[in-house]
């Protein structure tokens, strides 16, 4: 795979936050990753990105 197709299946990994209004205090957040493709899935385990993905 070149450097271009590497980057572009990386820069396919997308992040949802999604907020809930809160009857009293601050918002309720919840934070995910868009569906992967299996080319992604597995660059996310080759460069090991699992630390720094969103937890869910």
């Amino acid at each position: 795979m070149s450097v271009r197709e590497l980057l572009g299946h990386l820069a396919g990994i997308q992040e949802t936050v999604l907020i809930y209004p809160s009857t009293g205090g601050r918002p309720k957040t919840r934070r995910m990753l868009t569906d992967l493709t299996t080319v992604q899935a597995r660059l996310v385990g080759i460069f090991d990105l699992d630390p720094s993905a969103p937890r869910t």
